[in-house]
């Protein structure tokens, strides 16, 4: 009940006040969350190390901690972003979001079996389903269950509310299956696997555990999968970085189009590490470099 009230209280402050003060309260208690959690702030400074080593770079104990704040920050304002926008109609979308590539949609959707988007918690992809669902496209999104009944519909409602039709996570994929044969559009995240069959698939250079169930479908119904993030920009705009769709081809497996998500996921993630928002380790203590310095 805690919690349930704490989130309500964000979101009526998040709706109420004007949005450039909003931010400023999230990012105060950002910060105290960042100080506060050592778990939480291990972890990210575990995950930004090996995605940067990965891409090469080298950072210091000091400049792992400064990007983790950031890291917190940023999830505060989405967090904001989260209550604040109710809707994105087409004045919006143009207003906040610039879509880059949006021809890979129609590309998808070209297919004729439905489209299978994944996405990460990365930039803000609550406000991507937003976005689809304000141009037009049929959006399901597949969530995690919320520990308690009332906190779980107070986040269910918001997401109906922008025009997406919520299919709980381990419910029947019956209902997965149904929405791409009516040629809609089901998203889906793919860098954390909730689900009791995990199995590890390379993730910038080492094993990460990693849901598999967008290639699954593609490969069980021959849905395009659409990979896509939406990174927020330094003015508080955000940028809809969409992929070349990846099209099931006769005798292509699964873990062929895994890796091509994979691909897409460790796109995204190396260019906007500090906006990859996952608070446990990913790699379970396998990492590069030295974080001793």
């Amino acid at each position: 009940m805690v919690e349930y009230f704490a989130y309500w209280i964000t979101g009526f402050l998040s709706r109420t006040v004007p949005r450039h003060f909003a931010y400023w309260i999230s990012l105060r208690m950002s910060d105290l969350y960042f100080f506060f959690d050592k778990r939480a702030r291990e972890a990210v400074m575990d995950n930004l190390n090996h995605v940067m080593a990965y891409k090469g770079r080298h950072p210091t104990r000091l400049e792992l901690r400064l990007t983790a704040r950031i890291t917190f920050q940023f999830f505060g304002k989405y967090l904001v972003d989260f209550f604040r926008f109710q809707s994105l109609d087409e004045d919006d979308i143009k207003r906040l979001v610039k879509v880059e590539h949006p021809e890979y949609i129609e590309q998808a959707l070209a297919v004729g079996r439905g489209v299978v988007v994944v996405t990460a918690h990365l930039g803000n992809w609550e406000i991507g389903g937003a976005v689809m669902a304000g141009l037009g496209y049929p959006m399901n999104v597949v969530a995690l269950r919320q520990p308690s009944a009332k906190l779980n519909d107070f986040f269910q409602k918001h997401r109906r509310k922008r025009g997406m039709t919520v299919i709980p996570l381990g419910s029947s994929v019956k209902k997965l299956l149904g929405a791409l044969k009516r040629r809609e559009f089901v998203a889906l995240l793919a860098d954390r696997d909730y689900s009791e069959h995990r199995g590890f698939t390379n993730l910038c250079g080492a094993p990460a555990c990693l849901p598999r169930g967008a290639a699954w479908l593609a490969e069980k119904t021959g849905a395009a999968v659409l990979p896509g993030f939406v990174f927020r920009n330094e003015d508080d705009t955000f940028l809809m970085k969409l992929y070349p769709p990846i099209i099931p081809e006769p005798g292509m497996t699964h873990e062929a189009i895994q890796r091509k998500i994979v691909e897409a996921l460790e796109d995204g993630i190396g260019a906007y590490p500090h906006q990859w928002f996952m608070f446990q380790k990913v790699w379970d203590g396998i990492s590069y470099g030295d974080m001793t310095r």
